[in-house]
This record gives C-alpha cells, sequence and structure tokens, in this order.
C-alpha cells in the first residue's frame, strides 16, 4: 500500500473541512429562512458572500488537483488563504444567530 502524497493529505484535509462547513451553512440557512424580513436582506447578502467564498476554495481545490509539483506550493497557499475567508464568512454569518 502507497503513503498518500502531500497533495492528496492536503486536498482530503481541505475537502473534509469544506464538507463540515457545508452541512453548518445549510443548518443556518434552514435558521436564516425563520428570521424577520428586515434582517433577512442583509442576512442573504452575506449569505452570498458565503457562498462566493465556497466556490473560489472549491476552485482553488481544483487547481491544485491538476498543478504541476512546481505550483503546487503557491497553490496551496492559495487554498490556505481561500479557506479562511471562506471560514470568516462563515464565522461571521452564525454570529447572527447568538
Amino acid at each position: 500500500m502507497t503513503e498518500k502524497s502531500t497533495r492528496e493529505q492536503f486536498i482530503e484535509r481541505i475537502k473534509q473541512r469544506l464538507d463540515e462547513l457545508n452541512k453548518e451553512i445549510d443548518q443556518l440557512e434552514k435558521r436564516a429562512d425563520e428570521v424577520r424580513a428586515d434582517s433577512r436582506k442583509k442576512l442573504n447578502e452575506q449569505r452570498e458572500e458565503m457562498k462566493q467564498r465556497r466556490d473560489e476554495l472549491e476552485k482553488k481545490l481544483k487547481e491544485v488537483r491538476a498543478a504541476s509539483e512546481a505550483q503546487l506550493e503557491r497553490l496551496k497557499l492559495e487554498a490556505e488563504h481561500a479557506w479562511k475567508a471562506f471560514k470568516n464568512s462563515v464565522n461571521y454569518f452564525r454570529s447572527h444567530f447568538k
């Protein structure tokens, strides 16, 4: 059995974190649908930003999968940055439900 490459481990780690936050987003969206109409507009804007960040992260993961070894380190840093931006967006969205 061969050991997983650093690239595969990185992709798995980011994908697992992405899956976990996607589940949480689904739960938060259900709660957002229940808030008052005046708050709903702001939450919808935040929801869209959060989805954009998620899409950016998924795009970076695709780039990491297809990258040459020479590009890998740069793309891993970009993917980590996209992950942090997405996580911050989810945390901000989540803060409206506490």
